[in-house]
């Protein structure tokens, strides 16, 4: 049976930046600002930048620790501790290395020494007999005196088509005193590899300013693969915790956050393959053959060339190569994984995170709460990464092996290095690619204590107080709560799985088909036949892309509930939920989608809901009775029961789960106001609101003034507003007439995000385009309103001192 976790709310958390000195009030500041804005928890990290006052693992640093936690059981806030200074974890910030310098990372490095014996013919061990003299090599790497040689190995060259060894293996060179190698071969052209054991020169990004990456101070990288390496860790990291906060763990504090630990850390010697003393014993076991054996294969860790991915390990290859890399992973699954689900199981508490690789499945299966991350701009809409590529498997990659450990929050860190010109609408766009993939717990990257100096540009965005959209964040917060609630409540139906590596999932044409004919999916792992039973369909993409009309007629049979979509809409993500709860559909493309759904039987009481504006409509039908959609870019709706109970028949749904949140009773609304009247709003009079950093510091020409008032406009168009970066407040007035019941309010081009009030209350958001509004019946009552719009635009135009269209630009129109 699959195990379960330690449970812990869904929903949006926090990723926190101490990234400066840091006081009491500033830390508890920062919270409370972030519990007013909706995330259900934080994940508290010290980051390049934290003051050397406060230090990292210090009683100061973990008297602050304390301090967060108890503010965050006061507000109600969720903590996921995070287990290093930056990333990647596993080395306490250099203590690791510190305590015992054998506790370094290490690795395997080659040598490699071309050797032409003349003559014709002969045997290993034969040069002197075959007429020539035998040479000597005394291979070094460089001036390390503390590698060590693990083995010389001798290959023929392969031009010369032939080995010595009917197995493919070099021969195995003995050693002499001191470090010399006889080189007694047989005649032809060798090339003689020593492959040395050395630390790997890798290091972490460390918790002050000085220790990041190309710096002499940078922490030393410590060894995954060493079983008492990783005992310090625990120790050093782990333990300090638990002494500070007590009773806090298993309550306040929900798990743990682990970050790509890399077996090399950053910046490691060239050629560098992972290593720990020993290893070669485990291939060797693995293999079923002796350590020499092992010994004699090993440069072909070198044959598919210099590069391998952050793991260490290569999932292309076949042979030895895989053997060994397997061995790796098996080792770090146990060393270091094992160890820290093993202590977190002791204190009550998760242990999440995401590995160095995006499409490694065996590896987020070890973790209680499985994750992933998605940073640096490696996917964005419209450019195919959605569906193509190895970072495009993250978001299904966590969530199916959260499937695997029976239910578990799938997690992931999203939006860190997104840089500045990140905007809400990527930002939606983002979010909605991960929920609409079943991950329910999203760990926002990132919120900053600081943008002081190069702060401000060390894996921006900061999310929070020094961006211009914070005033916009909260309804997106909502939004995400909301929907992964929902898809925790009520697990999607997964019936087709997809057969997978364990550490390289597939992508691409198998995945495109599935997804863009609404055909929802999980990785399965080969090698786990228990997973693969939950699955009613098992495509394998060794047999190529799948007939969907064919597989949608399997599961039709199997009475599996599918979502038929005519016309086809490849951009339309279909959920369906666990225990007919309903549909979620999200939008991942850019054009509206327009179509009809062909679902099981409906209830008469079955509406859509809005997740992001928490409202509800009526179902509308065709006259073939199929349900009408029609879904702006960056639009989500869920099909309910108003009534709290199941959309589906017992009969239609796949599996049971407990039943979903319900629809609010909020008034219906219609799909669209009735546009029987339409008016263009005028007499916008805009003042700013609020500005990031200084209003004065960005002003470049002194004879410029800050307008008193704005109209509609591009505001970056002023020249004293150039790089003003922040929010406007737009006020009008509009008579409305007796009758007017429903309104459409469109404020037609906004840079970049919008907040709407009517006669100072509420009424909605725009914060991706089409910036358009439905307002309920009532919302607009007949007379003089006033109609407030605040807009924020991008803090790129302050921080990079870029131009973007900024303000309220329109044309602002109501209908109703």
């Amino acid at each position: 049976m699959p195990r379960r976790s330690p449970d812990g709310p869904v929903g949006p958390y926090a990723f926190v930046f101490w990234n400066d000195d840091l006081d009491d009030d500033g830390v508890r500041a920062q919270l409370g600002e972030l519990a007013g804005a909706g995330f259900v928890g934080v994940t508290l990290s010290a980051r390049v930048g934290l003051s050397r006052r406060v230090g990292y693992l210090t009683p100061e640093y973990l008297r602050l620790v304390r301090v967060a936690v108890d503010e965050c059981a006061r507000l109600g806030l969720a903590v996921i501790l995070y287990d290093e200074a930056s990333y990647p974890s596993g080395s306490a910030n250099g203590a690791v290395v510190a305590r015992d310098p054998a506790f370094v990372a290490r690795c395997l490095v080659p040598v490699t020494h071309d050797v032409v014996v003349p003559g014709g013919g002969g045997e290993v061990g034969g040069g002197e007999a075959g007429g020539g003299e035998v040479d000597y090599w005394r291979p070094a790497l460089g001036r390390d005196l503390d590698a060590r040689l693990l083995a010389v190995v001798a290959r023929r060259d392969p031009e010369e088509g032939r080995d010595v060894t009917r197995d493919g293996a070099g021969v195995l060179l003995p050693v002499r005193a001191p470090g010399l190698v006889r080189l007694d071969l047989p005649p032809g052209a060798w090339t003689v590899t020593a492959v040395f054991d050395a630390a790997s020169g890798g290091t972490i990004r460390g918790a002050h300013a000085e220790q990041d990456d190309g710096s002499a101070l940078a922490p030393a990288a410590a060894d995954l693969l060493h079983p008492g390496a990783v005992a310090a860790f625990l120790e050093l990291t782990h333990d300090a915790y638990a002494a500070a906060l007590g009773e806090h763990l298993g309550t306040t504090v929900v798990a743990m956050f682990t970050d790509e630990p890399f077996l090399l850390g950053r910046g490691h010697r060239p050629l560098a393959r992972p290593y720990t003393p020993g290893l070669e014993s485990e291939v060797a076991a693995a293999l079923g053959v002796d350590v020499a054996d092992v010994l004699r294969r090993l440069p072909a860790l070198w044959d598919g060339g210099e590069e391998t991915r952050p793991g260490g390990t290569d999932p292309d290859a076949t042979g030895f190569v895989r053997a060994y890399d397997d061995a790796v992973r098996a080792r770090l699954h146990r060393v270091y994984y094992d160890a820290q689900a093993a202590w977190c199981a002791r204190h009550g508490i998760a242990l999440t995170g995401h590995p160095a690789e995006p499409d490694d499945l065996g590896t987020a299966a070890r973790m209680d709460w499985p994750g992933q991350d998605t940073v640096w701009r490696w996917v964005l809409p419209g450019d195919g990464s959605a569906l193509e590529g190895p970072e495009s498997t993250a978001p299904k990659v966590a969530a199916s092996a959260a499937r695997a450990r029976g239910g578990a929050p799938a997690v992931t860190e999203v939006l860190g290095a997104y840089g500045w010109r990140l905007s809400l609408d990527e930002a939606r766009w983002l979010l909605d690619w991960y929920l609409s993939r079943g991950v329910t717990t999203p760990v926002l990257h990132a919120f900053f204590a600081s943008v002081r100096g190069g702060r401000a540009f060390e894996s921006e965005p900061d999310l929070g107080r020094w961006n211009s959209w914070w005033p916009h964040l909260p309804p997106l917060v909502g939004y995400v709560r909301r929907v992964a609630e929902l898809l925790a409540a009520a697990p999607p139906v997964w019936s087709v799985g997809v057969l997978s590596r364990p550490d390289a999932v597939p992508s691409g044409p198998v995945v495109r088909a599935l997804l863009e004919a609404q055909l929802d999916f999980g990785y399965v792992d080969r090698e786990d036949p228990d997973v693969a039973a939950g699955y009613a369909v098992l495509v394998d993409p060794a047999d190529g892309v799948p007939g969907v009309v064919a597989l949608k007629a399997r599961l039709c049979a199997a009475g599996v509930p599918v979502v038929d979509a005519a016309p086809a809409a490849p951009d339309l993500r279909a959920v369906v939920l666990g225990g007919g709860a309903g549909y979620v559909f999200f939008h991942e493309g850019e054009e509206p989608v327009r179509t009809a759904l062909r679902l099981p039987p409906l209830p008469d009481d079955a509406c859509w809901w809005d997740p992001f504006t928490d409202g509800r409509r009526a179902v509308e039908r065709d006259d073939d009775g199929r349900v009408v959609l029609v879904l702006e870019r960056r639009r989500t709706l869920a099909l309910v029961r108003a009534a709290g109970r199941p959309v589906a028949t017992a009969a239609t749904s796949a599996t049971s789960a407990p039943t979903a949140p319900t629809a609010p009773t909020a008034p219906t609304a219609p799909t669209a106001p009735t546009e029987g009247h339409r008016v263009e709003v005028s007499g916008w009079r805009g003042v700013v609101a609020r500005a990031v950093g200084d209003l004065a510091a960005t002003q470049d020409d002194d004879g410029a003034a800050v307008p008193t008032v704005l109209g509609l406009g591009d505001w970056a168009r002023e020249p004293a507003l150039r790089r003003f970066s922040g929010s406007v407040r737009y006020t009008a007035e509009v008579d409305v007439p007796e009758g007017a019941g429903a309104a459409r309010l469109d404020l037609g081009t906004v840079g970049d995000a919008a907040t709407v009030c009517v006669d100072g209350v509420v009424v909605g958001h725009a914060l991706t385009a089409p910036h358009v509004l439905d307002l309920a019946p009532g919302v607009l009552r007949p007379g003089r309103r006033t109609l407030e719009v605040l807009v924020s635009n991008s803090a790129a135009n302050y921080y990079e001192g870029d131009r973007r269209p900024s303000g309220l630009l329109g044309p602002v129109a109501l209908s109703w």
